[in-house]
């Protein structure tokens, strides 16, 4: 969301607008209590003043002694007024911070998913989920226990002075004339924060989108040997982010030091000037009497307090800062009316037919306003019949279903649907009675019910396995051990493509809508399930309007209408026979098809009587065969002869366990069986999650940190010295008594002079101090980050496939971890740790100086400090307990975000954003329910830190009373050690205000490790290696397999799924050879190809490549960058096609790209780009030049942006420049997977030519369910139900007319 980049903060208090009646109730009481909890401190100051008098006068020590009593009552009932206030305002904060977090996420993400289509054509989806993570957590971390300690720190201050002025307003003016100077560097420390943020937000999401993109496309990456090159991309936009905030960190330390300086320099001038009010006799015109010690000593421990309070504040103001930007962009986004809305009164049709007229039409996509898709486009969609859409890639068939579907609107012209302006309809309404199926099936993160949910919400059971039935999906889900509540895996990688498809045909059919849209829904199946599930889907589009776009004639021959559709126009329509005859542009489209489709039936024709007599003797068979020319055809007839042959296969074999089987072939031994048993289970099911200590995770930061050592030891030393200043201050204090006490005295002027220069040189020393800390800090924070990010990411990489088939491992959650876990880390180093030192030194200073004056007193004031620490320790622990459980929560919603966000079109084609905001919600409710109890339990213990403070002071004055008269303790002495214990409490207690932040650091440390800690791929092929005893090939030269292939009993199943995909698998390919593999969807076909590359160890039996078993290959980079590899569902990255198509290739030139790009048949179509660009450029004017900045940023020509996952360009564009991206690398070894099923006739046969030419010398391992592309393999393996049933070449497995022969006659 570029566009928001300069957006002006949000006012603080409209981050509350999420704020429920119960929101403001708990906000308000907090707020009431962390005032009066921060008046309170200051009033301490009273006490202290009275005490003074108290010993300053010549009152008898009883009397003494008696007074610091009633003073001590007084501190004991503060304190406890102190603790209940504390635990009312960190408990009341942190649940309302909470639950308008939670609030935020909900409302962010639903603003999102309710934007058109077109407004998400122009993000970044990849960047959508992290962006939504980390503007809540900003948002959350300013209005949640942020606030109440912000409070309470401003009411001590004006606390401090209002107690000052009360004493006396002449000392209490000149202390106040500082605090100008002190908000200014307030100011300038908030604004440098707000700069900051904004940059370095903006360059981690690009990070953080190159990360999610590629986790989301793993396999992708691990094919293309591409994790080094993905780490580069996501390294340099970190290291973009470490500059700008180490960049802007000397001028926040410097804002940040300026506060500290005036303060200081402030305690100076009040400390001169108080001596001098004194030293001449000034009237205090509060009290009518001259100035007493009593006064100077209260204003000026007052004024003391404010300043450090205002100290405290200052980290508060970095939280608001982030959280007011953050607001801003999602405000932004909330008040953003999306252009694709309802109209006022909006129409239904009650008896909707499905009539749809596009008049006119033109149409541009909005991130490629410079490329018309339609001109002028004119055409007709007749109700309750079947409508074909034929043309090139890329001409606007598509185009016309997504106008249709109303996701976009035309840029002139009108459609219209039963007559009605489809702007008029509720488009909701419209959505609902509209079913799609799309090439690119979508599936959810969630179980196979769950999915068919998004189709029709209240399903039974029976309805969905009926629709599983009509979409022949329910043969392999019974199969399932958990049926209908398998979870799908990310994206559906569970399941093959066909097994994906069918399940999203199922959904469709569920839906039952008046208007089917089938954008070649069955391109992914094997011809026997593309032939079945193709009469079912002709046979629930009777009476409904349909709406086809396939390249495969079979598909479309019995269409009612085809409409034949060139560069945006419609150029022909009629019947499949008569524009056959017509002799135009659909027989030229058609003709090479055909005469495919003439070769692939040739030798079944001339088969027909042997078949059909074979067909007579089953009794059991009682529809005819499907034969080309034969008329009624019943496609059953297949399914069941192939049962039969299948029951050919010895009944008691299916189902003997492999483990029994495998000891009765030969040459089995126990040995071999002991390491298959050990290869078979998973190895990351021994990795347990190790929680560490504190102080490893600091040993384990700390050599992560090793590159800013320096820097963090510096920095610890300046924080000490920081911290230190406090318990300082107040020895100078207490030798300011001592001073205060005889004005008479000779060197009084000399030595209250002496005094304020001390207090000069500390604020000097604290402007340095405070500014070289921050820097330290800030670059300690960033690079621990930095690497920490770098190094997560870099072994998420290189995880194998088998850990992302895991629930908790999808790429929503990972990113979120990346993101959120890395913040609080980075938290924790430039923020938390400082601070700690300072609190720590502050204590450990006050304590030494106590001990040095009164060893008595100082005693026991520490009586109190293992309290405020075993308190700190408890709340730490619980806090840690919180953030375990709620981050799994939040983490699975990231999920749920970043599924809904890259897979928009499907989300707003089912209208499932009402349900995805609900499962959001049901994510969330966790979170609401524990941060109850997180609330009180925080509050009390941060209660019991504010009120020890309180006792502490009260005993110990009441105790330094005593030590006065009974043990000779000065009373110089005796206020040095007090101020000192004090300013040490003060220091345990405030520390104690970051547990809550500092347990969840701890939290995200360990979440980190727990990754790192982990097995990648690379460890476990070494171990496997080792298991087998065999030489690891480490070094290999480019190029270095030739291509011999052999699999030898290989079974093989996923970890996550108790059913075997194939067993006993065994073949040979022979270098050179081009060898196809062919078998229903989902009996592991792709599965091979997997297994080649790797993706998976756990299989048992042994892959040998040129000879050598592939365990040895553990250089996995290296022996991946041999393979060459094209899906049937292309991804392309977020980058330009010369980047795509370049993709971690070295030593590569423009030309060799251009070459790629012609052998894949894709130069015509981007060097369109280029020349309409320059059209465009000819006929520019003043309206067209907000389509001109839209075009740079789209590039031209190669330097086009295709989009996150490919979302510029048609599925045949997408596919050709996957092609390109393999031919590039020229590898010894092709894997295609159906590479050519998103192209139309005409360009698939110029691309199988292409790719015929590139196999010639080469390895050639194929899958394809068209025969023309598998004809002249050198040998066909049939895979059906997990086993290699046939084998030969075409001619061979033809004559045989056996299962090839029946998978194909169709």
């Amino acid at each position: 969301m570029s566009e928001t980049t300069n957006l002006k903060p949000a006012g603080f208090f409209e981050l509350f607008r999420f704020a429920s009646k119960l929101d403001i109730f708990l906000m308000v009481f907090g707020s009431i209590a962390a005032v009066v909890n921060g008046i309170l401190q200051p009033l301490m100051s009273q006490i202290i003043g009275r005490t003074t008098n108290q010993f300053s006068s010549n009152q008898d020590q009883s009397q003494i002694i008696e007074n610091a009593k009633i003073q001590c009552f007084y501190m004991l009932g503060a304190g406890f007024i102190s603790f209940v206030c504390s635990w009312i305002q960190m408990a009341c904060w942190m649940i309302s911070g909470e639950r308008q977090a939670i609030e935020c996420r909900k409302q962010y993400f639903k603003a999102i998913i309710r934007q058109e289509i077109g407004w998400f054509d122009m993000q970044n989806p990849n960047e959508l989920t992290s962006k939504i993570s980390q503007d809540c957590f900003f948002i959350q971390g300013a209005i949640g226990e942020k606030v109440p300690t912000f409070l309470m720190a401003i009411f001590t201050g004006l606390g401090g002075f209002g107690v000052g002025y009360y004493n006396g307003w002449q000392m209490s003016l000149v202390a106040t004339a500082a605090v100008p100077a002190i908000i200014l560097g307030g100011l300038i420390f908030t604004i440098i924060l707000q700069q900051t943020s904004v940059k370095t937000s903006e360059a981690y999401l690009h990070a953080s989108a190159v990360a999610e993109q590629s986790l989301n496309s793993i396999k992708t990456v691990k094919s293309l040997a591409g994790e080094n090159f993905e780490i580069k991309n996501y390294s340099q936009g970190l290291l973009v982010s470490f500059k700008i905030a180490t960049k802007y960190a000397v001028w926040a330390g410097f804002g940040l030091g300026l506060t500290f300086l005036t303060l200081y320099l402030d305690y100076s001038l009040c400390f001169w000037y108080g001596s001098k009010l004194m030293e001449d006799e000034t009237i205090n015109h509060n009290f009518d009497r001259k100035y007493n010690q009593g006064d100077i000593q209260t204003i000026f421990f007052a004024i003391q307090i404010a300043g450090f309070s205002l100290g405290q504040a200052a980290p508060c103001l970095k939280n608001f800062s982030l959280g007011q930007q953050a607001a801003a962009k999602i405000f932004d986004l909330l008040k953003r009316t999306p252009q694709i809305k309802n109209c006022e009164n909006p129409k239904i049709i009650k008896e909707l037919k499905g009539h749809i007229v596009l008049k006119d039409v033109d149409f541009s996509y909005p991130s490629k306003k410079d490329v018309k898709v339609h001109n002028k486009l004119t055409l007709e969609i007749l109700p309750n019949i079947k409508t074909a859409l034929v043309g090139e890639s890329g001409c606007g068939k598509s185009t016309v279903m997504q106008l249709i579907e109303r996701f976009y609107d035309p840029d002139s012209g009108l459609v219209t649907v039963d007559g009605h302006d489809i702007r008029e309809l509720d488009f909701v309404w419209l959505r609902k009675n509209i079913g799609y199926v799309g090439q690119e099936p979508v599936l959810y993160a969630t179980s196979i019910r769950e999915n068919l949910r998004f189709g029709k919400e209240d399903a039974t059971e029976e309805e969905m396995i009926n629709a599983l039935k009509q979409a022949k999906a329910w043969e392999f889900v019974q199969q399932l051990d958990d049926k209908l509540d398998t979870f799908v895996g990310n994206l559906g990688s569970q399941f093959s493509g066909g097994q994906k498809q069918r399940i999203c045909i199922a959904r469709a059919i569920l839906k039952n809508p008046q208007i089917l849209l089938l954008d070649e829904s069955t391109s992914a199946l094997d011809r026997k399930n593309e032939a079945a599930i193709q009469a079912t889907l002709d046979e629930i589009s009777k009476g409904r309007t349909t709406i086809v776009i396939a390249h495969r004639l079979s598909t479309v021959q019995n269409a009612d209408r085809i409409l034949v559709i060139e560069k945006g126009q419609l150029i022909e329509q009629g019947t499949y026979d008569s524009l056959i005859n017509a002799g135009g542009k659909f027989e030229a489209l058609a003709k090479n098809q055909i005469q495919k489709e003439l070769e692939d039936n040739s030798d079944l024709n001339n088969d027909i009587e042997l078949v059909q007599e074979e067909l007579n003797n089953n009794e059991s068979l009682q529809k005819k065969q499907t034969i080309s020319g034969i008329q009624n055809q019943k496609l059953n007839n297949l399914e069941e002869s192939t049962n039969r042959l299948q029951n050919q296969i010895p009944q008691e074999l299916q189902e003997i366990p492999l483990k029994k089987l495998s000891m009765s072939v030969k040459n089995q031994n126990i040995t071999q069986e002991c390491q298959n048993k050990q290869t078979q289970s998973d190895p990351l099911e021994s990795d347990k999650k190790f929680k560490y200590t504190n102080i490893q995770l600091i040993k384990k930061l700390i050599a992560i940190n090793k590159p800013e050592i320096n820097y963090l030891y510096f920095g610890l030393l300046v924080a000490f010295i920081n911290g230190g200043s406090w318990p300082v201050s107040g020895l100078l204090l207490g030798e300011y008594f001592d001073v205060l006490f005889d004005p008479s005295k000779s060197d009084f002027r000399e030595r209250a002079d002496l005094l304020a220069i001390y207090f000069v040189i500390l604020a000097v020393v604290c402007q340095i101090g405070y500014l070289l800390q921050n820097v330290f800090f800030t670059r300690v924070g960033e690079g621990l980050t930095l690497r920490m990010r770098k190094e997560v990411y870099s072994k998420l990489l290189k995880m194998p496939c088998s850990w992302f088939d895991q629930p908790d491992n999808n790429p929503g959650n990972l990113s979120t971890k990346l993101q959120q876990d890395g913040q609080y880390i980075n938290q924790i180093t430039s923020s938390i740790i400082p601070t700690q030192i300072q609190n720590l030194s502050c204590m450990g200073v006050g304590i030494a100086l106590g001990f040095a004056y009164s060893w008595q007193i100082t005693l026991i004031g520490m009586v109190a400090a293992p309290l405020m620490i075993i308190c700190a320790k408890f709340q730490a622990q619980f806090i840690q307990g919180y953030s375990e459980n709620s981050d799994g929560a939040y983490k699975e919603a990231g999920q749920i975000i970043m599924e809904s966000v890259t897979n928009i079109r499907t989300v707003a084609s089912f209208c499932n954003e009402n349900k995805l905001n609900v499962f959001l919600s049901e994510k969330l409710v966790q979170p609401l329910q524990l941060v109850k109890s997180k609330g009180q339990i925080s509050g009390v213990f941060l209660g019991l830190s504010f009120a020890l403070i309180f006792w502490i002071y009260g005993i110990v004055l009441y105790c330094g009373s005593i030590f006065t008269q009974d043990y000779g303790v000065s009373a110089k002495d005796m206020f040095v050690s007090v101020f000192s214990v004090l300013f040490a409490a003060f220091g345990i207690g405030f520390n104690n205000q970051y547990i809550p932040d500092i347990a969840m650091a701890i939290n995200s440390a360990n979440n980190l490790f727990d990754i790192l800690n982990q097995k990648d791929e690379v460890q476990i092929c070494q171990e496997q290696a080792q298991q087998y005893n065999l030489k690891p090939i480490v070094q290999q030269t480019e190029q270095a397999i030739q291509g011999n292939i052999e699999f030898r009993n290989v079974s093989f199943k996923y970890p996550s799924r108790d059913q075997y995909v194939f067993k006993n698998l065994s073949f040979k390919i022979q270098a050179g050879q081009k060898v196809a593999f062919v078998g229903p969807s989902g009996s592991g076909k792709s599965s091979v190809i997997q297994l080649l590359l790797r993706f998976y160890t756990n299989y048992e039996g042994e892959i040998f490549v040129d000879g050598k078993n592939i365990k040895e290959y553990y250089d996995l980079t290296n022996y991946r960058q041999n393979f060459g590899v094209v899906s049937q569902e292309p991804i392309l990255f977020n980058a330009s096609i010369e980047e795509n198509i370049q993709y971690n290739s070295e030593n590569i030139t423009c030309e060799h790209i251009k070459q790629a790009a012609q052998q894949a048949n894709a130069l015509k179509f981007i060097e369109e780009f280029q020349n309409d660009e320059q059209t465009k450029e000819k006929n520019e004017d003043k309206e067209n030049q907000m389509k001109n900045e839209n075009k740079n940023q789209l590039g031209d020509g190669f330097q086009r942006k295709v989009g996150p996952k490919g979302s510029q360009l048609s599925g045949g564009q997408k596919q050709r420049i996957a092609i390109a991206r393999a031919i590039i690398k020229n590898p010894n070894i092709l894997l295609l997977d159906e590479a050519t099923s998103a192209l139309d006739p005409q360009n698939e046969k110029i691309v199988q030519e292409a790719l015929d030419q590139l196999m010639k010398a080469k390895t050639s391992v194929c899958i394809a369910h068209r025969l023309s592309t598998i004809k002249d393999s050198d040998k066909i393996y049939v895979i059906e139900s997990g086993k290699l049933v046939e084998q030969g070449t075409y001619d061979e497995l033809m004559n045989k007319k056996e299962y090839f022969y029946r998978l194909n006659n169709h």
